[in-house]
């Protein structure tokens, strides 16, 4: 008898349907193109196929994120626009890389603030960044089997 068999997978993504698609899909949200086994931006002189929502793009519709970040304290009302830079020039840097890393809402909630995003690597790459360049206390919370993490990040001096 074979003890493989009652492994289970240590996470389930509803948005990954587990299988390749024909060559040259495309999504008409973001304009990506399936080449090669992977989502990426196309090339110039790209051929497109046939249209297909990524996953990004079908979380974003959703409104289903992967990863869910919660910056908060009051050294956030003296640094704000610090902070909001460096999530954004992280999330500029990470979509130019993949175009399965997309923001859904990136909220100003008074002394909050609040970002939701299609990819757990992305929400943990902008809590990190925001540990490292401001100190402070960062929790991070996996799901028990689901791709989804919640980090929150806290500094009051």
């Amino acid at each position: 008898m074979r003890l493989d068999r009652f492994i289970q997978p240590k996470s389930h993504d509803p948005y990954d349907k587990g299988r390749k698609y024909p060559e040259g899909i495309y999504c008409p949200r973001c304009q990506a193109l399936y080449h090669q086994g992977r989502w990426r931006w196309p090339d110039k002189g790209a051929a497109f196929r046939e249209p297909l929502l990524c996953s990004a793009c079908r979380r974003i519709l959703d409104r289903f994120p992967a990863g869910e970040i919660q910056i908060s304290g009051k050294y956030l009302n003296g640094h704000k626009k610090e902070i909001v830079n460096l999530i954004q020039n992280v999330i500029k840097e990470e979509g130019s890389r993949s175009p399965l890393k997309k923001v859904i809402d990136f909220s100003n909630k008074g002394d909050r603030l609040h970002v939701s995003v299609t990819d757990d690597h992305l929400a943990r790459r902008i809590g990190e960044a925001i540990h490292r360049a401001y100190g402070g206390d960062l929790a991070i919370k996996y799901s028990e089997g689901e791709r989804f993490v919640r980090l929150h990040w806290h500094r009051d001096a």
